[in-house]
């Protein structure tokens, strides 16, 4: 590899940005299911189709950068990232922050980076049945159409579950690793996370404000025409 730090950098920047990506999207969902309960749901009703359409193709889109992202068979992903951060420890002369008077960096040397490197893929290793079946979802229900999930779409939820809690620690995880050598590497605290100030709940808020207002009978006796504002 010619300049392996450089391009190990740039590298690790595309995995987290693509990172970010899916997360959001997984945040995303997390909150537009947080809408399904009965105080809350006529304001997803409004726009169900356009939901269940949105879930549809957000969930599909996050398993299938996971499962990209934690493949060990991957040109470009996180395990062959790290493999290839231990192979050029020396050369990417990570350091950490060292609190002093002067805020100096403290190098790490390659053989204790290395070490941080093999605790980092045993922590992904214990996600493996999770990742399995993430693979799986892919392979045989996105990806490509296996006749006995397509046949019966709901045996792929059955046979092969996937729950919000197991991603959350999944997402964890890997957004520590990759905090841990960005910092390393970029000299810099990123959050792994995109931060907005709007979401899918701000969206949602406005409409059970109106759903609200529109049932007000004070407001309509004086006046107030919640169609007007439909136009």
């Amino acid at each position: 590899m010619n300049n392996p730090k450089e391009k190990l950098k740039e590298y690790l920047d595309q995995i987290v940005h693509r990172f970010l990506n899916s997360k959001s999207l997984f945040c995303e969902l997390k909150r537009i299911n947080s809408w399904s309960s009965p105080e809350r749901e006529e304001a997803l009703n409004q726009g169900s189709h356009f939901f269940q359409l949105a879930t549809y193709s957000m969930t599909r889109i996050y398993l299938v950068e996971l499962a990209a992202l934690l493949s060990d068979k991957e040109d470009r992903s996180l395990i062959d990232w790290l493999e290839k951060a231990c192979v050029h420890a020396k050369v990417l002369c990570p350091s950490r922050y060292k609190p002093s008077e002067k805020n100096e960096r403290e190098v790490i040397k390659p053989n204790e980076y290395r070490a941080i490197i093999d605790k980092n893929i045993i922590a992904l290793d214990s996600f493996n049945d999770l990742t399995n079946r993430i693979k799986t979802w892919r392979d045989k229900s996105i990806a490509h159409l296996d006749k006995a999930f397509f046949d019966t779409p709901s045996a792929i939820y059955d046979r092969y579950t996937i729950k919000n809690s197991e991603i959350d620690k999944l997402i964890e995880c890997v957004s520590q690793i990759l905090h841990e050598h960005y910092s390393y590497i970029f000299h810099a605290d990123s959050r792994m996370e995109i931060l907005s100030v709007t979401n899918v709940d701000s969206i949602l808020r406005y409409v059970q404000a109106f759903q609200r207002v529109r049932k007000d009978k004070e407001l309509i006796n004086n006046g107030f025409r919640p169609s007007n504002y439909l136009v």
